[in-house]
């Protein structure tokens, strides 16, 4: 199978509309009228870069990077079966959800709260109807590429197992058709099935099910430094918290990268200064090895400010002192995890200061990519490569936290970046922020 999408993922639920009543009408004809709907969906999926994770009876998963590609395969789809002669018994309809959130990949299939949103979308819609979540909307706004495409907002709609309503908005397009029914409610019989999808695309067998569910809440932490001592103090202070787990331990880069690519952890806590491989070195080759999803912590003390920019290069998610207290530590991974920037307070200045002392060919072209970003995008770019939380940007540009975490998804997303702390590279790399220009940087918090 293809390596995942990870990052900020689209996923894209969709169910046959009454295929129990298609059972009893077409009987033995069931078989035939579900292989050409298959066959329907699988190519307008496949034809915008979908990445099918399962397919169970009537229904299909499947992974997008981009929520415009999702976009597309939904009214690709749609418009394949309105076209299609069906038998005329048979009026086959497709209900379709789609949500972009954060992937968490366990072994071969995406776990989490956004392939549940997902489903539960779809759950609420009717055939024909294709819903997206007011975060996939969002991302959608500036895309000029989306022609007749528009939306239509539905207001906020309780779904089953959230506890806080979601915004849900309908797909709309010139051929499809835009009228349907009040979305259908958690308790609708007719709904069951789609409100099921997510359990059932994750794991087939409910206890596995739980355990992946529990593996994905927790931290995989891999511990790389050529000192035991420092190994086991690191193990100690992780192993005591309830959501984290040392799943292995390694004493120089070449270790490192053999027993990461066995272990698969989410993050790495990697030593800048190692022998036979150091950890700038292995961190580059670890994040350019197929289906490797880790995130690195370089760790560095205070002597050491010159390899803070090649590690950053490298594919560093962030950096965190030696002796920095252990709250600090447990605070800095779960940071990363969730797709925050990490430098400690004392390193972020010196981050930009490196800048600073790098000669003028050192500055890389402007990527194309920077032309898609509107212009809030780029101030929020701008900001982010200030150091700022997204509190912060949020008050200096005085909009909401959640419309400042849409712009920060849209930037990582239309420039490819892994994270914030890529972003900041690439800002300042292509000349976009120049260190003299920005002011004062505030501390990280």
């Amino acid at each position: 199978m293809p390596q995942l999408p990870t990052g900020t993922v689209t996923f894209l639920f969709s169910d046959v509309e009454g295929s129990t009543e298609l059972v009893r009408k077409l009987r033995d004809g069931y078989a035939d009228v579900m292989a050409d709907h298959e066959r329907l969906l699988r190519s307008a999926f496949q034809e915008t870069g979908g990445h099918e994770i399962n397919t169970q009876g009537d229904s299909f998963f499947v992974a997008f990077r981009r929520p415009k590609d999702a976009v597309g395969a939904a009214v690709e789809a749609q418009r394949a079966v309105a076209r299609h002669p069906w038998p005329d018994e048979a009026a086959l309809r497709v209900r379709i959800g789609i949500h972009t959130g954060e992937a968490t990949v366990a072994g071969d299939q995406y776990v989490g709260l956004a392939v549940h949103r997902a489903a539960r979308i779809c759950a609420a819609a009717h055939g024909g109807q294709v819903l997206l979540s007011q975060t996939t909307q969002a991302l959608l706004e500036d895309e000029e590429e989306l022609g007749e495409l528009d939306f239509s907002d539905l207001g906020p709609r309780s779904l089953k197992d959230f506890d806080r309503p979601v915004r849900i908005y309908q797909l709309l397009a010139p051929d499809l058709p835009a009228e349907f029914p009040e979305l259908r409610s958690e308790d609708d019989a007719r709904a069951r099935g789609s409100a099921q999808l997510a359990d059932r695309h994750e794991v087939a067998d409910a206890e596995e099910a739980a355990a992946v569910q529990e593996a994905a809440g927790r931290v995989r932490v891999m511990i790389v430094d050529d000192q035991a001592l420092v190994r086991t103090g690191f193990r100690m202070i992780l192993d005591a918290e309830e959501d984290m787990d040392v799943v292995g331990e390694a004493a120089n880069g070449k270790e490192a990268l053999t027993e990461a690519g066995r272990l698969r952890p989410d993050v790495v806590l990697m030593d800048v200064r190692m022998p036979e491989l150091d950890g700038i070195e292995a961190t580059r080759r670890l994040l350019a090895g197929d289906g490797i999803d880790s995130k690195v912590v370089m760790l560095t003390t205070f002597d050491m400010d010159e390899y803070v920019y090649e590690a950053l290069r490298a594919g560093a998610s962030g950096f965190l002192l030696k002796d920095a207290p252990p709250e600090q530590l447990v605070a800095g991974i779960r940071a990363v995890c969730s797709g925050d920037a990490l430098l400690a307070p004392s390193v972020t200045r010196r981050v930009i200061e490196e800048f600073v002392r790098r000669p003028p060919d050192a500055v890389r072209t402007t990527p194309p990519e920077i032309d898609e970003l509107t212009p809030r995008e780029s101030e929020v770019l701008k900001l982010i490569a200030r150091g700022l939380s997204n509190a912060e940007i949020a008050k200096s540009l005085v909009v909401s936290e959640t419309t400042v975490k849409t712009h920060v998804a849209r930037v990582l997303m239309k420039m490819n970046l892994r994270d914030r702390v890529q972003a900041v590279v690439m800002a300042y790399e292509s000349g976009l922020v120049q260190p003299g220009d920005v002011g004062e940087v505030p501390s990280a918090p």
